[in-house]
Order: structure tokens, then C-alpha cells, then sequence
């Protein structure tokens, strides 16, 4: 019994030196981590709360064309500031921020465990006082030991630095004057000017939480981009407010009723080239993960000021168009490298990073599908040429339903050739079935072209959401360019302001079909711009131009349930290549109603109109396309 006990107490002292161990190289772990981090800090100072340089912006010709974060910004002094945004910023960002020395255990814990857990709905752990460190000091790197690396430095900055050295009221003085707020705003003052037309010291509850919900992202809940999210996270910061008592149910009640549109002033900052800046932000966003409007950048991007411009002319013209609510996108891209070079993004496009009818939109391509769904796969699997014969005859899909040329006639045998350059659409189904499903496929996204999850036959039709004009104007370009395709970019370089890194991007570039089937299109186009005239007459002197163009129907029950017109059109394109250029414009309403309808007369004439004043503009060089023996 003796000889067991002293087993015991030897094991019993071995595991408590086991633990002291641990519990030693723990700490000397965290104790030189801690050190790792102070040593690697970055220097406190104050002056940096409200210096950042821009992002600088240039043409292909490296011309400035914007400056991203110029900071225009009035700072309000704390005082000065409403109580209501106070309690909505401490609401939404930081809730217990007067109480806490910068670095909130509890918050951090319970946000840890959260996303640990996979909530999506955890929230963060940063307070108020790390996210000033976060945007003057570190970084936004969240991924890997970087990211908490970074994370564990605001830690160290926000408690022994930044609310050692500035009261609590100073550091939420710095916190609402410093940040970018949407619409050029920098700090609320600004905001609440551009926003609201008056000062951020007579701001209501509704316009408070508004500007509270503006921190966390100031691009995608800018109101001027998307009224529904500003909304959405206006409500959001509302229901923060109430669940932590700063304001009443009856006051939550009433201030969800309040229409954030009814809120906004029409004071809002847009540069010339607006659109075209646009596209090369969402781009970086989508590439870099960080926006050129919160990370200083210099970037050189494809904008050919020349096309630009022409691109505003006919787009700003209200002789090309029906009304003034009807819509248009219209993207140009370089045949020669496939370069974003001018964007249309709409009409009466004011403020930024707002919709953008050329990149945006996934609208029913109708005809214009057609060289790539029907003749491309059948002219590239098979030994079909342009001139063999088809019958143009009554016909019906797989399932018996019937299907019916534009014109509702019929026109016996016709060339390849004759079929699409008309583009009939009982020629195209045949065509369609005549080749395997799952190399059509194939061939159709090799040009970055997304019918859906299934390739139904009225995909040969075009009868399928999933295309922008950016889409099919890149996609034209690579006949322009023999069969090869080029994913369309806006930019060539960007160079990291803070560090100098050099970033520049990988053009993808594949060939999607052989130059015989290239030359087949270039030949039938041409020959339906030139000879079918299916874009008017067109005033390019010796260009070759080839073309297509596209237009999609109205559901028969829609037509029946608003009172229309049988013949009543959706979308209309118009696309148009040259040895240099491809262009692609989509022309329609954004929904079809008993006001805003089009019909084919309508379609024919917008299309027609606008890329007959551009072509005049641009497309006049002299340039001949490769046309087929």
C-alpha cells in the first residue's frame, strides 16, 4: 500500500510539472509575441488620422482622368455632434466603446467563438478604437497569421497607444471626420452635405443611422448606388438602436416607415468619365479585394478618351432615344487586344459606382446569340460551309411546340449564309439540333458566355438570361481576332501607393475556334451589314463592318395581363466589329409596362440611330476585316 501511494504522488507530481510546463511555454509564447508586435508596430502619430493620398487614375494615353480620395473634408468638432448619430455609430460599431480601455474581451471572445462556428451574423470583434488603427496604421489583411498579426497590432495600438495618448470623445471625433462615406464624401460633415443638403448638426434619426450604416461599407450602401441597400442597412443600424436602448419601439416603428429616397438632395459629384471608372473599381474590387476609394493606388487602365467621348455623344443625345426613361448600355472593346477602351453605362447616370447597363446586366441576347449557339459549333465540329442549303419550312421543337420565323414566313431552301445573315429562326434551331449538346457547350462558354445551368433548344433563339454588352462585345472580338478570345479588362497596372508593389494583371486569352470558322463569320456578318443593311446605312467610308443584331419578345401572358400590343419587344442589340473595335449595345426598358414598352419599329430605330452616329464618329478608318475565299 505504501509503494502504491508513492507511485500516486510521484504521478501526481509529474503531471503538475507537466502542466507548469505548458503553462510556461504558453506564456513565454504569448509574452513574445506581444514583444514581437510592439517591436513591429508602426510608429503612433497623430498627424495621420487625416492624411491619405489618392488614388490616382489614367488614361491608355496616361492622362489623369480621376483622382480617387482626394479628401474634400470639413471636420466637425465633437461637440458639435448630434447626439442621435453619436448613439447610432456607438450602436452599430461599438457598444460598450465608453467603457472599454480600446480592446473589448467579452466582444472578442463571443465574435471568435461565432465565426468559429460559421455564424455569418457573429459580427466583428474590432472596436471603434482598433478600426482607426486599422485604417491609419495597418492594414485590412483578415486571412492567415497576416491577418492576425494585423488584428493583434490594432489590439496593441488602440489600447497603449492611440487611448493612452486621446480621450474618448477625441478618438470619435477622429473616427467620423476621417473615413470615405460614398459620393466623394470624406468624414459626416460632408456626407450630411452631399447627402442631405445641410450640416450633420441638424441631421434626423432616419439620416443618422444612414450615415452610421455608411462605415462599414460606403460603396455598396451608398444610396445613390442602391436605395434598397442603404435602406436595408439603415434599417439594420435602427434595430441596433433599439436593442440597445438608445432609442424606443415607437420610435423604431416610425423611423422604418421614413423612404430613404425621400431623405437625399440631388447634390451628387460625378466625374466625366464616371462609367468607365466605375468598371475599372468593381474590377480591382473583384481582383484585389480593397477599393481604389479607401486604398490609395495608382492605376493605368484602357480608357481610349477619343471612343469615351464619342460613346458620351451618342448616349447623351435624347434624339436617339424614345423617352427619357428607356435604357441603353453600350461597351467598346479593342479587336486588336481586347482591351476595355470606352463604356455607355447608361442614361442620366449620376453619382458613383451606380448600375451599370454594360457590365451589369443579364438580359436575353435573342439573335445576336446566334454565331455562337447555332452556326459557331456547327461550322467548327462539322464540314458544313455557308453556302450549303437549308430548309426554311414550318417546324416545331423536340416537343412538338411550334416555332416561328420573326416575320411569321417561310423562305424554301436558303444558304447558311442567307439564314443567319437574315437570322431566321427556323434555320438556326435545325442548326442547333444538328449538333451534340455538350459541344455547343463548350464552344459557348470558351466565349465567356453563361446560358444556365441547362441548353434548352430555345437557346438557339437566344432565349435565355445571361448576357451584357460587354459580354458579346468581347465575345465578337474574338472573330475579329481569328478565334481567339480575350476576357475583356480595364486596367494594365496598379501600383500600391504605401508600398510601391507592382501589381499587373494576367490577360486570359484562349482560342475558342479555328480562323476557318473566324473567316465564315466575318464573311456572313459582313455580308448582313453590308448587303442585308440590318443596321441601316452606315457612314463608315471604306471600313468593313460586320454585324448582328437581336431582339427578344414579351411573355404572351404579360402581354394579355397589361393590354399590349402583340408584336411588343423587350431587349434590342446591335452589335458591330471592325478590324479594330467591337461594339455592343443593348437598348430597352428595365420592365416592361402599360407606359414603358417597346415595340419592333421602336427597337429598330434606337439601335440604328445610335450605332449609325458612333460609327460615323469612330469607325471610319479605312480598315478591311479577313473575309472567306
Amino acid at each position: 500500500m505504501r509503494v502504491v501511494k508513492c507511485t500516486r504522488r510521484r504521478h501526481h507530481h509529474h503531471f503538475l510539472a507537466i502542466i507548469l510546463f505548458i503553462i510556461i511555454v504558453i506564456l513565454s509564447f504569448i509574452v513574445s509575441f506581444f514583444y514581437y508586435i510592439k517591436l513591429n508596430a508602426p510608429v503612433y502619430d497623430e498627424n495621420l488620422f487625416y492624411e491619405k493620398q489618392a488614388s490616382i487614375i489614367y488614361d491608355k494615353n496616361l492622362d489623369v482622368i480621376a483622382r480617387l480620395g482626394d479628401e474634400d473634408r470639413e471636420i466637425v468638432q465633437y461637440e458639435d455632434l448630434p447626439q442621435v448619430l453619436i448613439d447610432a455609430i456607438v450602436a452599430t460599431e461599438d457598444n460598450r466603446f465608453f467603457q472599454h480601455n480600446g480592446f473589448d474581451l467579452m466582444r472578442f471572445i463571443k465574435a471568435s467563438i461565432g465565426q468559429l462556428k460559421g455564424d455569418k451574423n457573429a459580427g466583428g470583434a474590432s472596436t471603434i478604437t482598433m478600426q482607426l488603427s486599422k485604417n491609419t496604421f495597418t492594414s485590412n489583411e483578415v486571412e492567415g497569421i497576416t491577418g492576425i498579426i494585423r488584428k493583434f497590432t490594432d489590439i496593441y495600438l488602440a489600447v497603449f497607444e492611440i487611448e493612452t495618448h486621446l480621450s474618448k470623445e477625441e478618438i470619435l471625433e477622429i473616427y467620423v471626420n476621417a473615413p470615405y462615406l460614398g459620393n466623394n464624401s470624406y468624414g459626416v460633415e460632408m456626407a450630411s452635405q452631399n447627402y442631405f443638403g445641410k450640416s450633420v448638426r441638424d441631421i434626423t434619426l432616419s439620416e443618422a443611422a444612414l450615415l452610421a450604416g455608411l462605415f462599414n461599407a460606403p460603396g455598396i450602401d451608398d444610396p445613390y448606388y442602391s436605395i434598397d441597400n442603404a435602406t436595408t442597412r439603415r434599417n439594420e443600424v435602427l434595430a441596433l438602436m433599439y436593442k440597445h436602448g438608445y432609442i424606443t419601439k415607437e420610435q423604431y416603428d416610425d423611423e422604418l416607415k421614413v423612404d430613404v429616397a425621400s431623405l437625399l438632395t440631388n447634390h451628387v459629384i460625378t466625374n466625366k468619365y464616371q462609367g468607365f471608372i466605375d468598371t475599372v473599381v468593381w474590377e480591382v474590387v473583384s481582383d484585389l479585394g480593397v477599393s481604389p476609394y479607401n486604398v490609395p493606388m495608382i492605376i493605368y487602365t484602357t480608357l481610349d478618351p477619343t471612343i469615351q467621348d464619342a460613346v458620351d455623344e451618342v448616349m447623351n443625345n435624347p434624339n436617339n432615344f424614345k423617352d427619357d426613361i428607356i435604357q441603353a448600355g453600350l461597351a467598346v472593346t479593342s479587336s486588336i487586344d481586347g482591351s476595355i477602351v470606352a463604356i455607355g453605362s447608361g442614361r442620366n447616370r449620376t453619382g458613383q459606382l451606380l448600375y451599370n447597363y454594360a457590365t451589369m446586366i443579364n438580359r436575353q441576347p435573342g439573335s445576336a446569340i446566334k454565331p455562337f449557339m447555332d452556326y459557331g459549333p456547327l461550322f467548327e465540329y462539322t464540314d458544313a460551309t455557308p453556302n450549303d442549303l437549308i430548309l426554311d419550312a414550318p417546324y416545331s421543337y423536340t416537343d412538338g411546340s411550334e416555332i416561328y420565323n420573326a416575320n411569321r414566313d417561310y423562305k424554301g431552301y436558303i444558304t447558311l449564309k442567307d439564314a443567319l445573315a437574315e437570322s431566321r429562326n427556323i434555320p438556326a434551331l435545325k442548326v442547333f439540333q444538328q449538333v451534340d449538346k455538350n459541344l455547343i457547350a463548350n464552344y459557348v462558354h470558351s466565349f465567356g458566355i453563361d446560358y444556365g445551368k441547362n441548353l434548352y433548344e430555345s437557346a438557339s433563339i437566344g432565349a435565355f438570361e445571361g448576357v451584357s454588352p460587354l459580354t458579346l462585345s468581347a465575345a465578337y472580338g474574338a472573330y475579329a481576332r481569328g478565334g481567339i478570345y480575350i476576357e475583356p479588362y480595364s486596367y494594365t497596372k496598379i501600383i500600391l501607393r504605401a508600398t510601391s508593389e507592382e501589381i499587373v494583371p494576367e490577360i486570359k486569352q484562349h482560342r475558342v475556334c479555328s480562323e476557318k470558322t473566324a473567316k465564315y463569320f466575318n464573311d456572313i456578318l459582313l455580308y448582313a451589314v453590308d448587303k442585308k443593311s440590318i443596321l441601316g446605312t452606315l457612314d463608315i467610308g471604306d471600313t468593313e463592318a460586320a454585324g448582328k443584331t437581336g431582339t427578344t419578345t414579351v411573355a404572351n401572358n404579360v402581354i394579355e395581363k397589361l393590354k399590349l400590343p402583340e408584336s411588343t419587344i423587350m431587349d434590342t442589340w446591335g452589335c458591330l466589329y471592325t478590324r479594330e473595335y467591337s461594339v455592343s449595345l443593348w437598348y430597352g426598358y428595365d420592365e416592361v409596362t402599360k407606359k414603358t414598352y417597346t415595340l419592333p419599329v421602336d427597337g429598330t430605330l434606337g439601335r440604328r440611330r445610335i450605332l449609325k452616329k458612333f460609327a460615323r464618329l469612330v469607325l471610319n478608318t479605312g480598315s478591311s476585316l479577313v473575309t472567306s475565299d
